[in-house]
């Protein structure tokens, strides 16, 4: 009993294997891997045009400062490898032209891989008379910044052509993205002519990836459509996911002939802040050769803020595609009083932070939007004094900072007191929690929270009519001892003297 169960797990694990290579069958056709070497490579640099570097041991390309010469310049390495030798009737899958950096620019650089279109002769070829290249680029890729790292080139499609005959075999160029006036950005490569002597890794080689024969396979193309070549969209086959790769690229998968399979492509590719790209039509099957193009289109993201929704009528927010036409409208009137000392008032609509000038009552999506409809709440602000005049009385947004003040810190009393010199004098500011610096002073200021009445206080000032009745009695004082010494002197002369 328990060997029979042995037995049957063991016959469930083969049945697992056996599905797992079966569903892998169709992209395990075999596959031979044939390695090439140049048959003649050089560099030509513009600091020295006439020069040939056919039989130097490197190969550079960039852009470059002679110190000594004071000259600027770029470089740009052609290399041919002689493809007779391989093997006839096969599928080209994939090829890679690798170069060995032993020399590394300052900073990272792009390189570019380009057709030539006529013969050249490494031993006589300089910059003046280079052979021309097709006018649109095989591929690019990144050359690192530091050194002893191989660097590769796709250059699948040239190759075929060459191998399919249907185009002249005169080999590769390759150039930095942009020439410009730039020191230490450029790459040294060794050439076919080093000695690599232990370092197999170091010699230009083209690999090339061949997979089955035509008879047995057939081959479906993928291209995509409507994406910019920064963004990469992943290829999925039955399920499984076969490869990233850039919309500028064409893919080939070979299948098994009388074999179906199900090819589908990533349904959105997120793109910068606010974009997308969409591929509705993104999946089908294929069961002979054929040529496939998955479009994607562009999308938008449109957010609506309303404040508050109540007052406004829009389209709901989302993603839409380029050019579509969405609502956008006020329903609200321009004022509304919704309690004593409190009312909203319309203050505009704002696209992408920029204040339209007019209503809209419809956009058109032509990019990421952020349509803003806003409602501002405003309180009033009432200003008192008993005495004098103030300023600063209105409707404030709520949270702002409103300035008020009184044209007067004191007024003189009428009456007999007044003209002793009683008067008022402003003390400070009352009736709210939210006063800024300090309420001692004529002009201030209040932060809107609530509607708000503030109000003066004074109070009476008897300093100045105690000083004045100081001064009256002192004078009161001094005059009446005046008199009396006065009266004084006047009995003592009239006192007859003594005989």
């Amino acid at each position: 009993m328990f060997g029979a169960r042995i037995m049957k797990r063991l016959a469930i694990v083969s049945l697992l294997i056996v599905s797992v290579l079966l569903h892998n069958v169709a992209l395990s056709v075999a596959q031979t891997t044939v390695t090439l070497h140049p048959a003649e490579d050089y560099y030509a640099d513009s600091k020295y045009p006439k020069s040939a570097y056919g039989k130097t041991s490197f190969l550079y390309v960039g852009n470059s400062y002679d110190h000594a010469q004071n000259i600027w310049g770029s470089e740009r390495i052609f290399i041919r490898f002689d493809l007779t030798g391989l093997p006839k009737n096969h599928v080209i899958l994939q090829t890679a032209l690798r170069l060995w950096q032993y020399y590394a620019p300052a900073t990272n650089q792009t390189y570019e891989a380009y057709r030539v279109l006529n013969r050249w002769d490494e031993r006589t070829q300089n910059w003046n008379n280079q052979p021309p290249c097709a006018s649109n680029k095989t591929s690019q890729t990144i050359a690192p910044a530091r050194t002893e790292v191989p660097v590769e080139w796709d250059i699948t499609s040239d190759v075929n052509a060459w191998y399919s005959g249907e185009a002249p075999n005169y080999g590769t160029m390759i150039k930095v993205a942009k020439e410009e006036r730039v020191r230490d950005a450029s790459s040294g490569f060794w050439s076919r002519e080093y000695p690599v002597g232990q370092h197999e890794e170091w010699k230009p080689r083209l690999i090339v990836v061949f997979q089955g024969a035509p008879t047995s396979v057939y081959a479906v193309t993928i291209n995509a459509s409507g994406l910019p070549n920064t963004l990469t969209y992943t290829i999925t086959v039955d399920g499984q996911v076969y490869k990233s790769v850039s919309p500028d690229t064409e893919e080939r998968i070979i299948f098994d002939k009388g074999t179906a399979h199900t090819v589908s492509v990533s349904n959105t590719i997120a793109g910068p802040a606010g974009v997308r790209y969409v591929c509705n039509d993104n999946r089908t099957d294929v069961s002979a050769e054929v040529s496939l193009i998955f479009g994607y289109t562009v999308e938008y993201l449109v957010t609506f803020t309303l404040e508050p929704d109540t007052m406004f009528h829009t389209s709901p927010s989302g993603w839409y595609p380029a050019n579509t036409t969405l609502m956008a409208q006020r329903t609200g009137p321009d004022l509304t009083e919704t309690s004593p000392g409190t009312r909203t008032v319309f203050d505009g609509w704002y696209l992408n932070s920029q204040k339209l000038t007019t209503e809209p009552s419809s956009i058109i999506v032509n990019g990421p939007i952020t349509l803003i409809g806003r409602y501002n709440t405003e309180y009033y602000l009432e200003v008192r004094s008993p005495i004098g005049n103030t300023e600063g009385s209105g409707w404030y947004q709520k949270d702002s900072v409103a300035s008020f003040s009184v044209d007067r810190t004191t007024l003189s009393e009428v009456g007999f007191f007044g003209l002793l010199g009683l008067r008022r004098s402003f003390v400070k500011w009352t009736g709210s929690n939210n006063f800024l610096g300090v309420q001692e002073t004529a002009q201030g200021s209040v932060v809107m929270k609530e509607p708000t009445t503030i109000e003066a206080v004074w109070q009476e000032d008897w300093s100045s009519v105690f000083l004045s009745l100081g001064i009256l009695f002192l004078a009161v004082v001094v005059i009446a001892s005046a008199m009396v010494i006065v009266a004084r002197r006047r009995r003592s002369h009239e006192t007859p003297k003594h005989q």
